[in-house]
């Protein structure tokens, strides 16, 4: 014979103080709103002048001339180039989340 579950209980335990599965509080899934919804539209022009300032970067690192003048101009252009780098990845990052969410 197969105990019922009252029988199963812990002696001393009141049944009210045993946790199932189901009890834990769900966390309620990600909305997706108004910000949302306005982040994602502005996502796109924001990634364009991201790229634009990035191919800009490139035209001018590979000019000759940057390289026969002072030497912090071509370091400054390298840093703002990785940052650039850095901003898009992150972007485009959002923007999939923010699709995945939608």
């Amino acid at each position: 014979a197969i105990p019922s579950p009252a029988a199963r209980t812990p002696a001393g335990a009141p049944a009210a103080a045993l946790k199932t599965v189901g009890d834990e509080p769900r966390r309620p899934a990600a909305k997706f709103g108004f910000k949302e919804t306005r982040e994602l539209a502005e996502l796109p022009a924001r990634i364009e002048a991201l790229e634009q300032e990035q191919e800009a970067l490139h035209e001018r690192l590979s000019d000759p001339a940057i390289y026969q003048g002072d030497g912090a101009a071509v370091v400054e252009a390298r840093l703002r180039l990785a940052q650039l780098e850095s901003d898009l990845a992150a972007a485009y990052d959002r923007w999939e989340s923010l699709e995945g969410l939608r």
